[in-house]
């Protein structure tokens, strides 16, 4: 399906003085869009908007659709007080799938990032209807220092190319944020006037407020059926094919965890924190395979999943873990196992990711079901995070001497993602992670994790066998 096909939306603000044109579209160009012009009218009085910003969104709708006790007036965020006017773009359609949406998303960013110069800046942002949790649409802003013709028709060939009949102007002037509507079709448009205000945010970061709404995996099955939606994909026929010979249709996860006669083992942690050492190390001591996710089957495919839209990436994750849980299975029934990432992992990464901006406080309360592991994966009988300061961290990276993987280099540029994500980490649960301090040299780590974490205060989960098989197995580990 071409790009084309993908209606945006398109929101213009000024910070000068507005120049407001208004005359009618001609009558066949009514007739021919007026329902739709309708339908979304009557669907953006109750939108709400947001833009990320560094220290989280700024969340704003019509005036007369919110009290004013609730309201504010709109002041510039502090991020882009040079600009002098902005748009907002997304390439969302309410009737089209999901898996469509996003994928549309994607090139209309890249289309942002080939055409505008550096004189331009962008940031994320994103609408929902309160009424509605499953309205969560995702959108780009696009600032500029002047108001231009350049800019202008850019946005006009945008709408176009992703067959958006209409957008938006927002002006800032004396201290208020006026909307004006603008329908655009064949050279007719219309622009009707009402103030934006900014409101409080939601209790819950609306990407959480509905399970489609976001790139957390709570089943095998949605990440199967996202993946079937997107076929011409590089790599998706492989990975499907793949999944489908090595996970059984009807898998039984209780009767799976039953065979686990032996422990399982889930170590997880940044970038040079000492995990794959560690794993090493307990997997020596174990006699126990040391596995990874994603798996050797599907492995050489993760550069290619790395660079698709996040939905699709983290499915690829989600079907790694399920397809490294049948192999965990068939092992820990005669030996312990030892696994490097797991779940806790491609969730905490894909939570961080999609509340987008601010510290952890933007992230879902605590007890919300998208940290609760999922009911279909097999469980780890210990899942331990390891923790070192950030400084410490850094210093071993730079003695790596390697180069740094994309996430790497985010942890490093933003401290604000590194928060959402180490909070993400220690809000799992079922299992929860438990925290081993990281900071000492590999002998201390080695006996802080098996003394303290693996022995002492092994999950009242785990079965019986599984249980007593943890001390038994790394009781030879604590003699040394």
């Amino acid at each position: 399906m071409s790009v084309g096909a993908f209606p945006s939306r398109f929101v213009r603000y000024s910070l000068r003085k507005p120049c407001n044109i208004c005359y009618k579209p001609p009558q066949t160009c009514r007739r021919r869009f007026g329902s739709k012009f309708k339908m979304a009218e009557d669907q953006d009085k109750k939108l709400v908007h947001a833009i990320e910003t560094e220290s989280g969104p700024i969340y704003f709708s019509r005036a007369t659709q919110i009290s004013q006790k609730d309201a504010a007036s709109f002041s510039t965020p502090k991020e882009f007080p040079d600009f002098a006017v902005f748009y907002s773009v997304s390439a969302y359609r309410s009737k089209n799938p999901r898996v469509n949406d996003i994928r549309a998303n994607s090139r209309l960013l890249g289309d942002i990032g080939n055409n505008l110069g550096p004189e331009h800046a962008l940031l994320h942002g994103f609408s929902f209807i309160p009424e509605q949790p499953d309205t969560f649409r995702k959108q780009f802003f696009i600032l500029s220092p002047t108001v231009n013709e350049p800019l202008n028709r850019f946005v006009r060939e945008m709408a176009v190319k992703f067959g958006q009949p209409e957008y938006f102007e927002h002006v800032l002037t004396e201290g208020k944020l006026l909307q004006t509507r603008v329908e655009v079709s064949d050279g007719g448009t219309r622009h009707e006037e009402e103030e934006m205000m900014t409101v409080e945010p939601p209790p819950c970061h609306p990407a959480f407020l509905h399970p489609d709404n976001n790139a957390v995996f709570h089943s095998y099955n949605r990440a199967m059926n996202i993946l079937r939606e997107c076929p011409d994909v590089e790599g998706v026929s492989e990975l499907l094919s793949v999944a489908s010979a090595l996970v059984p249709g009807t898998f039984n996860v209780a009767s799976l965890q039953e065979k686990c006669e032996h422990p399982v083992i889930v170590l997880e942690g940044l970038d040079a924190t000492g995990k794959t050492t560690l794993t090493e190390r307990l997997g020596k001591m174990l006699s126990a395979p040391v596995l990874q996710s994603p798996p050797p089957p599907i492995r050489h495919l993760r550069e290619v999943f790395d660079s698709q839209p996040e939905l699709i990436r983290r499915a690829y994750y989600t079907l790694g873990n399920y397809i490294l849980a049948m192999q965990v299975a068939a092992e820990a029934q005669t030996r312990p196992v030892v696994i490097d990432r797991f779940w806790h992992s491609t969730t905490a990464y894909s939570i961080a990711t999609e509340v987008g901006c601010g510290d952890e406080s933007q992230l879902p309360p605590r007890g919300h079901h998208v940290y609760t592991w999922p009911s279909d994966l097999l469980k780890p009988h210990l899942a331990m995070l390891l923790m070192v300061n950030e400084a410490s961290r850094g210093a071993r990276l730079e003695g790596r001497g390697m180069g740094k993987t994309k996430e790497e280099i985010r942890l490093e540029k933003s401290v604000l993602f590194r928060k959402r994500l180490v909070e993400a980490y220690l809000r799992l649960e079922n299992p929860s992670l438990q925290v081993v301090n990281a900071s000492g040299s590999k002998e201390e780590v080695f006996a802080s994790t098996v003394q303290e974490k693996a022995v002492s205060k092994a999950p009242a989960t785990v079965t019986a066998n599984a249980n007593a098989s943890i001390d038994r197995f790394l009781a030879p580990c604590n003699s040394r």
